[in-house]
């Protein structure tokens, strides 16, 4: 953990969000300590990735909303997903970002996280995630993908989930569809040389793929809610963090609520994609074309159930999960 100067962050690409915790195997659980000091403020270290997934971190240390909600914030940016479950568990980070369903699994294997805060959020008219095929593909919709190979970004995430979802609800047995394992930057070139037929990216790699001629033909996500909200990264932090810093959780909730709403207003989309360009790395001209994702503003059960269930339905988790009972409760 290297706090630097000025921002306290730490600039490194990261990877996606959405891959699941997996084989983190620690015995130690720290960054349980009480984190309010005697003159009322609370000291936060937050674990993120480098992407608009999970950004609430920079814009609201950018825009001093957590600084006015008296938390004071260092961020560690990781360069991977796997290391923030293992910043988390090891006290190296007191809160970290990641998908409901990696929370999910990791708690099915004995690690004590719980979920404090929401992060991003799908809604129908900006689902984040689309299946995407290439210039003169003759698959023209989900039916045409049996028996097809579908590159997704991590296996037993939420992607390759819903993308299973889309299938079965769609009358495709998903068994007749391979689905393969690939970083989002090297999808486009398995498309192009004919190793998948599809993919299931993200922006900016969706309007890369659109911009060489490729065509959207469905969005998976619509199949995990209903085509209702859903949040699918969250903040979380252990049990015994969340135990001992009730209203470090209340606080650090009520501030995500308002970087989210600073951060969904379309009159600060300049100053977010700023914020962004500086995270990640990007020039600015690719971050002022960058499409924007939503935030949540609230964290129930209901905007996260439909991940635990599907995560049952296709066997990624043991036995149903209610997902109150993943979320700190947390009081001001």
């Amino acid at each position: 953990m290297t706090p630097i100067p000025g921002a306290l962050r730490a600039r490194r690409l990261a990877g996606t969000a959405t891959a699941l915790i997996g084989a983190v195997v620690l015995t130690a659980c720290g960054g349980a300590a009480p984190v309010t000091g005697d003159d009322g403020r609370i000291a936060l270290t937050m674990a993120t990735v480098a992407s608009d997934s999970c950004a609430q971190g920079f814009f609201g240390v950018d825009q001093g909303i957590f600084a006015a909600h008296g938390i004071d914030v260092t961020l560690n940016v990781v360069a991977g997903v796997p290391e923030l479950a293992a910043a988390v568990t090891s006290g190296q980070a007191n809160v970290a970002c990641s998908a409901p369903t990696a929370i999910a699994s990791g708690v099915s294997q004995g690690l004590p996280f719980t979920m404090i805060a929401p992060g991003i959020a799908y809604t129908r008219d900006n689902p984040g995630s689309n299946l995407v095929v290439p210039a003169g593909s003759p698959i023209g919709d989900v039916a045409d993908l049996a028996g097809t190979t579908v590159a997704v970004n991590a296996l037993n995430t939420l992607p390759h989930l819903a993308s299973r979802a889309m299938l079965q609800d769609s009358g495709v047995d998903p068994e007749s569809v391979t689905f393969v394992n690939l970083p989002f930057p090297n999808i486009a070139q398995a498309m192009e040389t004919g190793q998948v037929q599809s993919g299931l990216l993200q922006s900016p790699f969706t309007e890369n793929a659109e911009a060489a001629g490729g065509r959207k033909i469905a969005s998976p996500y619509d199949f995990v809610n209903g085509g209702e909200p859903f949040v699918y990264t969250v903040w979380f932090g252990t049990t015994e963090f969340a135990g001992q810093n009730p209203e470090a959780v209340a606080q650090l909730r009520e501030a995500m609520a308002e970087v989210s709403e600073w951060a969904n207003d379309p009159a600060n989309a300049d100053a977010r994609r700023a914020s962004l360009a500086a995270a990640t790395g990007q020039t600015a001209a690719t971050a002022s074309t960058a499409p924007l994702s939503n935030y949540g503003t609230e964290l129930t059960p209901e905007l996260i159930q439909s991940q635990l269930d599907l995560q049952v339905r296709f066997g990624t988790l043991p036995e149903p999960v209610d997902a109150a009972t993943l979320i700190a409760t947390g009081t001001s």
